[in-house]
């Protein structure tokens, strides 16, 4: 008889004891406040039927956990509370006295990539008030939600805001020519924005008819934050909505005085529900975003008579992060550390960011973490493939890659900088003299590159097998262990030795400057400095 695996699946925990009490605490604590502002609690169920939550689901549609009932019916795990309450509530409306407040709690469940610290079941106390169209209802939500979060200090809290749609309205205002040809035009400019691609944006607003200072000042808000009174919101299309936007964040200091707050329209939510404003609340050691929300108007519609509405979800695990971690004895902040690879990118990031003012020292050759002269930085030195994941998940504030190693880590950082250093492209490379014709048979593919080349190859509809190898990949096809590698060049020499010659491009890289998502929100200042100095030494290198 087999010994059962003491490991839950991948994502799942138990809290036994002093953890489960500890959380029935927060839950009832934030019921609490729920409960005194007026809100009824709902107990929603943990399955229903899939077709009705087809494109609006917060996470995605390819997250939602599906399967088939012994009646046939296609079902679905509950992964986002707010479409299940707008859908149970909607066609019952019309019998109950408008505005309707109500508050829920439970768990949802979604299919989360692999990695480090990806829970797949998330703890939550959401709330929702509907059938108020007003701005003070928002405001209503967004000062119930800092109440729930008291608990936690100010000093410790950031508040992100964000209006869905506006950063395409933005865009299109400040720079006409991204529509004025083509709607991809405008679709890139967002992505660029989305990945806080700071010079690229800049550029792509300029060749569309933004003026220099206008590209500058969208660019450098994409880090340090949007000013909702500048003179680029004075246009009628942006002018609602900025000054929401501005009373929000006057609304929420006066609430917590000694509260940070961010305009941030690059990070507004990406569930396709939302309308108008929304926010998230991040603290210091939340180990993620303690709550989200915002105005959503659509929704409903969708599952009975159309009504306005406006909610939130805390989430539990990271409140009961962030409570722990205000508790302890405040400490001195860390330098701001900076990850990167040990090999041919090290000598030109460090004259790089010797340049910008931060000033490493030579390393050793053993030691991994070097601090810079002035204490207020440190350098981290990895393996090229683990920056990314360092950088992602707060070991690193910052970071160097190759723009291949982002790509093939699927881990989600900014990319502000692209370095002028670097360059090379990742390439289908195959025996000189030979076509490369797939006859239907898997191609076997030999590659350390596996995600990219697996979606390179799902992408043109080709059969692969992906044969995993770490080094010396050129000898795979070389040898006919493999038909075709998928692997960087830089001079093509190395493949040429080989009597291999390049397909086709797969996708350029080079050394980029990445940033994670804690760091943005909680060292938003330092990281849009760092930048703005790298960026000068980039564009003027002398």
């Amino acid at each position: 008889m087999s010994v059962p695996s003491p490991n839950l699946p991948r994502g799942v925990q138990a809290l036994l004891f002093e953890s489960a009490e500890r959380r029935r605490r927060l839950e009832d604590s934030v019921v609490r406040v729920l409960a005194d502002a007026g809100f009824r609690e709902t107990v929603l169920p943990v399955l229903d039927f899939s077709a009705p939550y087809d494109g609006v689901t917060a996470e995605g549609d390819e997250r939602l956990y599906r399967f088939v009932d012994r009646g046939g019916e296609l079902l679905a795990l509950r992964a986002d509370f707010t479409p299940m309450a707008a859908r149970v509530v909607a066609p019952r409306l019309a019998g109950l006295p408008m505005p309707v407040a109500l508050f829920y709690r439970g768990d949802v469940v979604r299919d989360e990539p692999s990695g480090v610290g990806r829970p797949r079941e998330f703890a939550q106390v959401g709330a929702e008030l509907y059938g108020d169209p007003s701005f003070e209802a928002d405001l209503r939500m967004l000062r119930t939600l800092l109440g729930a979060a008291d608990g936690i200090p100010a000093t410790r809290l950031v508040l992100t805001l964000g209006w869905a749609g506006l950063l395409p309205a933005l865009l299109s205002a400040v720079a006409p020519g991204l529509v004025a040809r083509k709607r991809s035009t405008l679709d890139a400019a967002l992505a660029d924005a989305r990945a806080r691609r700071v010079g690229k944006l800049s550029e792509r607003l300029r060749a569309a008819g933004a003026t220099p200072a206008a590209a500058d000042e969208v660019g450098a808000a994409l880090l340090a934050g949007f000013d909702p009174e500048s003179a680029l919101f004075r246009l009628p299309v942006l002018a609602e909505a900025a000054r929401s936007l501005a009373a929000a964040a006057r609304a929420a200091r006066e609430d917590r005085p000694e509260l940070g707050v961010v305009v941030d329209l690059a990070g507004t939510p990406a569930a396709p529900y939302y309308t108008g404003l929304t926010f998230a609340l991040d603290a210091a050691g939340g180990g993620g975003s303690l709550a989200a929300g915002g105005r959503y108007d659509g929704l409903l519609g969708r599952f009975g008579p159309p009504a306005p509405a406006v909610g939130f979800c805390v989430g539990l695990e990271a409140l009961a992060s962030a409570a722990e971690a205000a508790e302890e004895a405040p400490a001195a902040p860390r330098p701001f550390r900076i990850a990167t690879g040990k090999g041919r990118l090290l000598g030109k990031t460090l004259d790089l960011l010797r340049a910008a003012g931060v000033d490493f020292p030579e390393g050793d050759g053993r030691r991994l973490l070097l601090p810079d002269r002035s204490g207020r930085f440190e350098l981290l030195l990895l393996k090229d493939d683990d920056v990314p994941t360092y950088v992602a998940f707060g070991g690193a504030d910052a970071g160097v890659v190759g723009s291949d190693r982002i790509g093939e880590s699927g881990e989600e950082v900014c990319e502000p900088l692209e370095l002028p250093y670097g360059a090379c492209r990742l390439s289908l490379i195959g025996r000189a003299g030979e076509e490369f014709r797939p006859n239907g048979h898997p191609v076997r593919v030999g590659t350390k590159y596996r995600r990219l080349a697996a979606r390179f190859f799902d992408g043109r509809k080709i059969p692969h097998e992906v044969v995993p190898l770490a080094g010396s990949v050129e000898l795979a096809v070389a040898l006919r262990l493999a038909d075709v590698v998928v692997d960087l060049i830089e001079t093509g020499s190395t493949m040429a030795a080989h009597g291999l010659a390049e397909i086709e491009t797969i996708l350029p890289s080079r050394a980029t400057f990445v940033v994670g998502p804690r760091a943005l929100v909680e060292r938003r200042a330092e990281v849009a400095s760092l930048v703005s100095r790298l960026a000068a030494k980039v564009e003027s290198p002398c």
